[in-house]
């Protein structure tokens, strides 16, 4: 019983305080939204900490893929047409040319022949001497000379090796045009213009 009275006599001279429990409440209320902001600004921060490396490493994989192989012939070509297509061409005449010389020397050198009758063979040999003779050459073939079988030979081996002079003058055209082609025409355009002030 005192101790009840004791308790009453307190509550009693301690004036009422409403706004502790309120204020309490409400910093228990506004405690947990900050605490998610701060969750969020750190998942944003880490998101965009990670993903402009993984954008960069991708944007640089499709850049180094799309300079690679006949992606990059096609763009060089469709940005300048005249300079490739002129290399090109010029490349094509190259290895068209520059191999007989090799295969002949090859052929006579190592005396590789294609079994042909020796009826062809000297009758080919006297068409030579002909055009040989109306040329001025006085030296004509003899009926059983290989230069005329060599030739046909390398003729024939230059053409059936077409598919790989096609593939290695499209491989060589970027690089023969920004070489030789556009310095080239570069060299003539100032020459030209050089020439019209002159006059």
């Amino acid at each position: 019983m005192l101790a009840l009275e004791y308790r009453r006599m307190l509550s009693a001279r301690m004036p009422a305080r409403p706004w502790i429990g309120t204020r309490a409440r409400a910093a228990g209320r506004w405690k947990q939204p900050g605490r998610q902001q701060q969750q969020q600004r750190q998942q944003r921060q880490q998101y965009s900490t990670k993903q402009p490396p993984e954008s960069a490493q991708s944007s640089s994989k499709e850049k180094a893929e799309a300079g690679r192989g006949w992606r990059n012939t096609l763009r060089a070509l469709r940005d300048r047409p005249a300079s490739h297509i002129t290399a090109f061409a010029v490349l094509h005449e190259i290895t068209a040319v520059a191999p007989l010389g090799g295969v002949y020397w090859v052929l006579s050198y190592l005396e590789l022949r294609i079994p042909v009758p020796e009826s062809v063979l000297h009758e080919g040999n006297r068409y030579i001497n002909r055009l040989r003779s109306y040329g001025g050459w006085t030296t004509p073939l003899a009926p059983d000379s290989p230069v005329l079988l060599d030739l046909a030979t390398s003729y024939a081996v230059v053409k059936a090796a077409a598919p790989l002079r096609l593939a290695l003058s499209l491989a060589l055209t970027p690089w023969f045009a920004n070489r030789a082609v556009v310095p080239l025409a570069r060299a003539l355009g100032s020459l030209r213009s050089a020439w019209k002030k002159k006059k």
